[in-house]
């Protein structure tokens, strides 16, 4: 855990511009591997897809809260992948009012696809650094990780993925 009474330095902030810049790659390959996938989907819809694929059945309600939209987006999302065959609406067995939206063999298999084409992609990136270059980054990046979950408020693993 970080000590949350210490002032950021000079270090701190060109750590913080070096973090800004790589998200930027990232960005554009996580765009860009879902650009390439082999069902055409926006970057929102493959969200809703990930979120489901980590959370299993959520209504429509939990979706948003979920993306951080308003429901009526998030059932234009879903309205867009069911037509697709990459999710499906079924009512609740505990309650009959409730929708639950899950994803299909499809949607799965979508998700994976664009998650192996993604780590593909990092893996081309990490094999033209040096191994000083590389040396220490799993350590920091749990890290970060580590350090981003304790902010709360935010599922970090949905937010594009």
């Amino acid at each position: 855990m970080g000590d949350e009474n210490r002032s950021p330095d000079v270090a701190d902030h060109e750590l913080a511009d070096a973090f800004v810049t790589a998200s930027r790659a990232l960005i554009g390959l996580a765009v860009r591997t879902i650009g390439d996938a082999p069902v055409e989907v926006t970057v929102a819809q493959h969200r809703v897809l990930v979120l489901l694929a980590g959370r299993g059945a959520l209504t429509i309600g939990e979706i948003a809260e979920g993306l951080g939209v308003n429901p009526s987006n998030a059932t234009r999302y879903c309205d867009r992948l069911q037509r697709l065959e990459l999710l499906t609406r079924t009512r609740s067995p505990v309650d009959g009012r409730v929708v639950l939206v899950s994803l299909t063999q499809a949607g799965t298999a979508l998700v994976g696809e664009v998650t192996r084409r993604r780590r593909a992609e990092v893996e081309k990136v990490l094999a033209r650094m040096t191994a000083a270059d590389t040396a220490g980054m799993l350590d920091a990046l749990r890290a970060f990780n580590r350090a981003a979950d304790e902010l709360g408020d935010r599922d970090w693993a949905s937010a594009l993925w």
